[in-house]
C-alpha cells in the first residue's frame, strides 16, 4: 500500500515532467507534500512561489532577474509631436533618490506563479515592469531635461 506522502510525490513527479502541467499546477502540491513531510519552510516557500511575495518579504536570487531601464519619451516638435519613442538609460540617469532605493537594472519578480504564467501566455510582446515612484521620476526627469534646455522632451514612462 503507497502511502499519502509517497502517492503526492509519484503526482509531483509526473506534473514536473508533463511538458502539458503548469508550474503553478505543479507547485500547488509542494505545501500538501511538506505538510506529510512535517516540512514548514518548503511549505512557506511553496506559497510564496504560488502567491506571491509581500513587499517586506526577501526575495530569493532568482526572483531578482537583470533587466534594463528604459524611458519612453514624448518630442513636442514645432508642428509635430513624436509620441511612443523609446530609449534605455543607464541607472545614473535616475534621480538620486530613486537610485539611492536600489531602483537599477534589476527587476524584482514579486508576482505568484499563476499571474506570471497569465502574463507570459498572453503573447510575444514584451513586458514592462516599473518600479514603484516611476511616474514621479519620470516628473522629475522631464523636470530635468527641461533644465537642460530641451523644453521638447517630455519622459511619459519609465519601465
Amino acid at each position: 500500500m503507497t502511502t499519502p506522502d509517497v502517492q503526492g510525490l509519484q503526482q509531483l513527479e509526473r506534473a514536473v515532467l508533463d511538458d502539458g502541467t503548469s508550474l503553478a499546477t505543479a507547485l500547488r502540491q509542494c505545501p500538501m507534500l511538506a505538510g506529510y513531510a512535517q516540512h514548514a519552510e518548503l511549505r512557506a516557500w511553496a506559497l510564496k512561489e504560488l502567491e506571491g511575495y509581500a513587499p517586506t518579504d526577501e526575495l530569493p536570487s532568482y526572483r531578482k532577474v537583470p533587466a534594463t531601464l528604459e524611458v519612453t519619451v514624448e518630442l513636442n516638435l514645432p508642428g509635430q509631436i513624436i509620441q511612443g519613442n523609446s530609449r534605455r538609460i543607464s541607472p545614473h540617469q535616475l534621480p538620486q533618490h530613486a537610485r539611492d532605493r536600489g531602483i537599477g537594472e534589476s527587476a524584482p519578480i514579486r508576482q505568484g506563479v499563476r499571474e506570471i504564467e497569465a502574463v507570459v501566455t498572453q503573447g510575444d510582446r514584451a513586458i514592462r515592469l516599473s518600479p514603484p515612484g516611476s511616474a514621479e521620476y519620470a516628473l522629475q526627469m522631464t523636470q530635468e531635461q527641461h533644465r537642460l534646455g530641451n523644453e521638447a522632451a517630455d519622459i511619459t514612462s519609465l519601465h
